[in-house]
């Protein structure tokens, strides 16, 4: 496989966004990281400090990341692009950077979430605002992935998903390396049903926590939760055994387990009496 470096662009500075533009970079790629115009300090940041000490504090960037606040810049270069921006978000995104992408550009899909207005699945919300050559390359990641973790080097396991093979192989040839595997699939229907879902499960599990309930407690619900996502992935077409792949029960554990997982934090909050917002 060849070494040659590869141009790619990140959209999205949070915490995961900066996870994988270390990953990328450190693996010898130009990444462009942008964020959406009304948060550009993560990118004044990671320029002035090569550390993203809003969304990613301690984590020393590496050189190879380079802040874009100018979208059509970041991804006009891009051999593939990662949308890490919150899934209600996705839309707009995607209609600002399609008519700038290269004719072969793949497309990732790191959100988890449906689209807020259809409740349709994210690539499809991706595909619909795609040139009709760019369609049938648009993956997708999912797994148990804490940020801080993988940007730190700690050993990571992923699905990736496509119709592609082109792209896969694309994907883990920037993103692989000692510490980071990612396992191919075609189900994207039940990795973005799983990706999704388990956050409700995880929020409940904070409940859990927050309410001082027993681990017996948390364990039965992390069982009712995987029952209730095989049927709904069952019901939306995607297949049984993504839910009990990385995707599925690895994301529930990673992040219905994990201290600093938001998600269950939230839940926690909740429970002790503070207010959603």
């Amino acid at each position: 496989m060849s070494n040659k470096k590869i141009i790619v662009a990140v959209l999205g500075a949070g915490n995961m966004g900066t996870a994988i533009a270390q990953v990328v970079a450190k693996n010898g790629h130009q990444v462009n990281i942008w964020n959406y115009e009304g948060d550009l300090e993560p990118l004044e940041q990671i320029e002035e400090f090569a550390e993203n000490r809003k969304y990613l504090p301690g984590v020393e960037l590496s050189k190879n990341i380079c802040s874009q606040p100018d979208i059509a810049k970041a991804v006009e270069k891009a051999i593939v692009v990662f949308f890490v921006v919150p899934s209600f978000f996705m839309e707009t995104v995607i209609k600002k950077v399609s008519k700038y992408l290269k004719p072969s550009t793949v497309c990732v899909d790191v959100s988890k979430g449906l689209d807020e207005k259809s409740l349709g699945l994210i690539p499809d919300i991706i595909k619909k605002n795609l040139a009709p050559a760019l369609r049938p390359l648009v993956a997708t990641i999912s797994g148990p992935a804490i940020a801080s973790d993988m940007a730190r080097g700690g050993f990571t396991a992923m699905n990736v998903a496509s119709n592609s093979s082109k792209s896969i192989a694309l994907i883990k040839r920037v993103m692989e390396n000692s510490y980071l595997k990612l396992f191919p699939s075609k189900d994207m229907i039940g990795i973005e049903i799983t990706g999704s879902f388990k956050n409700v499960y995880a929020i409940a599990i904070g409940l859990c926590d927050g309410l001082k309930m027993s681990m017996n407690t948390k364990a039965a619900l992390l069982v009712i939760a995987l029952k209730e996502i095989s049927l709904l992935t069952k019901k939306m077409k995607g297949q049984a055994a993504t839910v009990y792949d990385l995707a599925g029960l690895g994301d529930l554990v990673g992040t219905g387990l994990c201290v600093s997982s938001r998600n269950r934090h939230f839940g926690e909050l909740i429970a002790q009496g503070n207010s959603v917002k």
